[in-house]
């Protein structure tokens, strides 16, 4: 192991130590310690730590991932996630915001390395044309309107100009219940149900539930027109090959390797 490879061994291992006295979790199995980069720990990137800002990026989501362990439960999460999938976008970013801003608060070391990174982060966007607010995704402002709230990160010009484009969006639903998410901030169910229910009265979602309810009536009439095509393939072909009653041919039909398809065909749609 040559010294590099050295010192790449020795930062995992505090990084690793760092996740257990964060996250208070001291039961982190051995093969874990081994493999940061397993299912886990899959935000460890250690074959790309080339420069500072490398590690910069590295402690702090190694801070993050600890703080989730520590302050995240999974179910008040899932209890509160919003059906649409814009909004869960959202409501992910502000959970991550959340349970770091309780992290900032408890340590100055924690503070330091995200306030890096996010400064960081800011200071490498780049944005050639920005002419509308169609040009920047409403996470990518969102996230830097919370960092701006919660985390007090101090904006260059070109993040302010992103953010721009739907702060007064922002302004309008979130800016009435700050002092009331900043207060429920150690208590996770009154801060995701409270973001969950306003993301869901926010106008700017109402189009995608309408294109997400369109999209789910288009599958569902697809789905009830292969139906009756096949019922009709099957009538057709038993009515071409027989000349009974019509009692027989339905007789015929259900017994028929057609009825047997069409059944066959019903399940796969329905799964």
């Amino acid at each position: 192991m040559n010294q590099k490879e050295n010192l790449k061994e020795k930062f995992k291992q505090a990084l690793f130590s760092t996740i257990k006295v964060i996250s208070d979790n001291y039961k982190l199995d051995k093969k874990e310690n081994k493999n940061l980069s397993s299912k886990n720990f899959d935000f460890f990137e250690f074959d790309n730590l080339n420069k500072k800002e490398d590690y910069i990026k590295l402690r702090a989501e190694t801070d993050s991932e600890a703080l989730k362990i520590k302050f995240s439960n999974k179910k008040i999460y899932q209890k509160n996630l919003p059906s649409n999938s814009a909004c869960r976008k959202l409501y992910d970013i502000s959970e991550k915001i959340r349970y770091e801003t309780l992290g900032s608060k408890m340590l100055k070391g924690i503070s330091k390395n995200l306030v890096d990174n996010y400064n960081y982060k800011i200071s490498v966007k780049r944005k050639d044309q920005l002419k509308s607010k169609d040009d920047v995704p409403v996470e990518e402002a969102f996230e830097l309107y919370m960092m701006k709230k919660f985390l007090d990160i101090k904006l260059n010009t070109l993040s302010e100009k992103i953010l721009s484009y739907w702060e007064k969006d922002f302004e309008s639903s979130f800016e009435k219940h700050l002092s009331y998410l900043n207060k429920n901030l150690e208590n996770q169910d009154n801060y995701n149900s409270k973001f969950s229910e306003i993301l869901k009265q926010m106008e700017i979602f109402d189009s995608e539930d309408d294109n997400e309810n369109k999209e789910n009536q288009d599958s569902e009439n697809l789905k009830y027109t292969i139906r009756i095509t096949c019922i009709n393939f099957c009538w057709i072909d038993t009515f071409r090959n027989n000349k009974s009653s019509f009692k027989t041919i339905k007789t015929k039909f259900m017994t028929s390797k057609f009825f047997f398809h069409f059944i066959f065909i019903n399940i796969i749609i329905r799964v």
